[in-house]
């Protein structure tokens, strides 16, 4: 049901009072255009008596078996000429109804339209080349990282939309202050796609970060996110750039090909901007974390630098102690060896010269024996060998006394 509401004419009507006719239409215009139903709308009709216009604006009519209404496109002409739209075709117009108040003339102001038929003719160009893409590897190429901290981001979409405006405040709200540069353009409609390409080209000079998106609305209104040459800008821009198109339960290719995919225009600034009192904590506590380590280092460090000098310092004294110890011992082993050994010599001189002495001839003598010697100087122990007439040496304690060998 359709509830009219805010008619100031009511007072009036209800009195009976008589209203200029102008007055009355403009009322009535006021009535339909603000109304969100009819300001707003989709209407399914065959086309009729179509007028291309000099000034680009496309006339026709919309009509079935119970009714039909005119319409208007303004500049529409290349919408219908480039979809190949003829009379007799089933067409689909998004917009709403409008009043001509000088005429009175009712009309639909057409925003968009598409041929009934034309979408499945797209879904069919849309699965061959997400086919074409995945074959040849497009969809599964490497993809370019975000900034962690974006520091020349474009936004690319609708100029005054809803999903700008909800981009705008999340990116307030979580870093305030943050630079970005918006790049408006037209999100729906025959001429989005030139427009989105010629951002694109345009914000990948100077960005370091590209998000390309708008709010939901129906598959017709999301296409242009679908087709080859707004994908392929998308594929060769050298910066990173984001898909945010639609709701999340939309699935578009240029979701498939970018680099991010973000499930919504709100959800791509939560992905790419960080909370700035967030990063500030992480940042400090970070720096807590380095300050404590480096300490931590440098108090080990220097621990074992001041063990190293104690030690090094000791070292030396040790050492000399430990030789003097050494040296002492050995010292005292030696003389203790040496008085041994010369001990032990002693003894064995004075033994040796015991018997020496007990074994001296001279020894002999003094007490009161003799010895013989003859003419070789050798001591005669035996009669044997001697012959009569040789000569004797016999040799006392006090000289000696020369004889020879009687019979």
């Amino acid at each position: 049901m359709v509830v009219f509401k805010n008619l100031g004419l009511v007072s009036a009507t209800m009195a009976g009072e008589p209203v200029e006719v102008g007055q009355f239409v403009s009322f009535a215009r006021q009535a339909l255009v603000n109304e969100p139903y009819l300001s707003n709308a989709a209407i399914i009709g065959e086309l009729t008596k179509v007028t291309f216009a000099r000034s680009g604006h496309t006339y026709f009519t919309l009509t079935d078996p119970n009714g039909s209404i005119d319409c208007v496109l303004f500049g529409g002409n290349a919408s219908f000429q480039s979809q190949g739209i003829k009379e007799g075709n089933k067409l689909v117009a998004l917009g709403g109804i409008d009043v001509y108040v000088k005429t009175g003339r009712m009309q639909f102001k057409a925003s968009r339209v598409q041929p009934v038929k034309s979408i499945g003719e797209l879904e069919k160009a849309r699965q061959e080349l997400i086919l074409k893409w995945r074959n040849d590897g497009t969809i599964n190429r490497p993809r370019k990282s975000a900034p962690l901290i974006p520091k020349n981001l474009h936004i690319i979409t609708g100029e005054g939309s809803a999903a700008l405006s909800d981009m705008q405040r999340l990116i307030s709200d979580r870093w305030p202050g943050f630079g970005y540069t918006v790049v408006p353009v037209l999100v729906q409609g025959g001429k989005a796609p030139s427009q989105i390409i010629k951002a694109i080209e345009f914000a990948q000079k100077s960005a370091d970060l590209i998000i390309v998106g708008r709010g939901g609305g129906s598959p017709e209104d999301l296409w242009s996110f679908n087709l080859e040459s707004v994908c392929q800008a998308i594929i060769d821009c050298p910066v990173p750039v984001v898909s945010a198109v639609g709701h999340e339960s939309d699935f578009l290719v240029s979701d498939m090909i970018a680099d991010i995919r973000a499930s919504t225009p709100s959800n791509a600034i939560e992905r790419v901007i960080p909370v700035k009192d967030d990063l500030i904590a992480i940042i400090e506590q970070a720096h807590d974390r380095l300050d404590f380590a480096v300490t931590k280092i440098f108090v080990r460090q220097n621990e074992r630098i001041s063990n190293l000098t104690i030690r090094l310092s000791a070292a030396p004294m040790r050492g000399i102690t430990n030789a003097k110890l050494k040296q002492s011992k050995l010292s005292s082993r030696m003389l203790s060896s040496i008085d041994k050994f010369f001990l032990i010599e002693k003894n064995r001189h004075t033994s040796i010269e015991t018997i020496l002495n007990s074994t001296n001839p001279t020894r002999v003598l003094e007490r009161g024996y003799s010895m013989a010697i003859n003419a070789q100087g050798k001591p005669v122990t035996s009669v044997v060998g001697l012959k009569q007439g040789d000569p004797l040496t016999v040799v006392l304690k006090d000289g000696k006394v020369e004889t020879e060998v009687k019979k």
